[in-house]
């Protein structure tokens, strides 16, 4: 498959997990909201219901694209997700969750409501993320030559 067709797959399979998380970030975040209105504990379900959504919608796009292009081989899965879910893991701990968490967590305490601080936390926490997996995946092409 060519570099940019590739890169292309590589970055849709991430937004389409984004979607996920967007699916299940919101839902989470108000359905925690009516038991208690600390913008902690909020922000908190709404990492937790990014971090599912989004592992599971990346998951379908990266076996959808194989099926796709007819390259599907449970070993190569395998080793995509070997590459792709500890890092994935620590620039999500590292820098989407902090982000999701500390915007969403500023703007309740501000008293903007929980819909739209989880939508624009997503959004700034995205941006991030997917500006670092690109940077993991050019790396991991040069250093070891795996291409995701």
């Amino acid at each position: 498959m060519p570099a940019t067709a590739s890169t292309l797959d590589f970055n849709r399979e991430l937004i389409f997990g984004e979607v996920g998380a967007l699916l299940c970030a919101n839902p989470v975040a108000s359905l925690v909201a009516r038991f208690t209105p600390s913008p902690g504990v909020i922000s908190g379900a709404a990492v937790a219901g990014t971090l599912a959504g989004g592992g599971l919608f990346w998951l379908g796009a990266r076996v959808y694209d194989q099926c796709r292009d007819r390259t599907l081989d449970r070993r190569a899965l395998a080793a995509d997700i070997a590459y792709f879910t500890p890092a994935a893991l620590v620039l999500g701990f590292a820098v989407y969750d902090p982000a999701i968490y500390l915007t969403s967590r500023h703007l309740l305490r501000a008293g903007d409501r929980v819909f739209p601080s989880v939508l624009l936390a997503q959004a700034v926490a995205f941006v991030l993320f997917l500006g670092c997996m690109n940077v993991y995946r050019l790396l991991l092409l040069r250093v070891v030559g795996r291409r995701l």
